[in-house]
């Protein structure tokens, strides 16, 4: 009897976490990453960690991103080495691309010119009735988070959070203030220079 209440239990967190995969955006691929950034002064100086050469059999950095896991595995000549995603700053890919793990997910490093924006490209599932039938439909959405240049903790990128931790100038407060008055607005990017709106507000006043 335990084992088959154990057996059930398996399957539902399998069947639970392959619907969470399949509402994800596409994972990234272990093969690309070129290295680790182990911390936010590293990043910043551009000093990136190879934890591994894949120059010998068996030798990779794997992700671990179906079960959501907390560590990532770099393999060199057969020897192990952990590194905790929560830990490290990001991963660096070899098209250029930045990622750092928040909640576990790996969020595009979009903009560093002024504060640090971050981007998760997913899917949610929504409802909708008609008469007796109830539909659902997965539709893509896109989260945003934000840091400070010289800081480890983020935020979720809203007006509130933005205010409460970013805005400690006066004449920048009341720029950012009047230009953006929705959370929405601070998504907005300029399609010139791939800058977020609201970093080059912050620089046009600061610079």
């Amino acid at each position: 009897m335990k084992t088959h209440i154990k057996l059930l239990v398996l399957s539902v967190l399998v069947l639970a976490n392959m619907n969470l995969f399949a509402q994800r955006e596409k994972l990234l691929n272990s093969d690309d990453v070129e290295g680790l950034y182990l911390t936010l002064a590293n990043f910043k100086q551009g000093k990136l960690t190879r934890p591994t050469d894949e120059q010998h059999e068996g030798d990779k950095i794997k992700l671990k991103q179906f079960f959501i896991s907390p560590d990532i595995i770099s393999i060199e000549q057969n020897k192990k080495t952990v590194f905790y995603k929560d830990s490290i700053f990001a991963i660096h890919l070899t098209n250029g691309k930045n990622y750092r793990f928040i909640n576990r997910n790996p969020f595009l490093i979009a903009d560093t010119s002024s504060l640090y924006i971050y981007t998760y490209k997913t899917k949610k599932t929504v409802f909708s009735t008609s008469g007796p039938h109830r539909r659902s439909k997965d539709v893509p959405v896109t989260y945003y988070y934000f840091s400070l240049a010289g800081e480890n903790a983020v935020y979720t990128l809203t007006l509130a959070n933005v205010r409460k931790y970013a805005l400690t100038d006066p004449t920048t407060h009341i720029a950012v203030c009047n230009k953006f008055t929705t959370d929405e607005m601070l998504y907005q990017i300029n399609p010139q220079t791939g800058r977020f709106d609201l970093n080059e507000t912050i620089l046009s006043i600061v610079n």
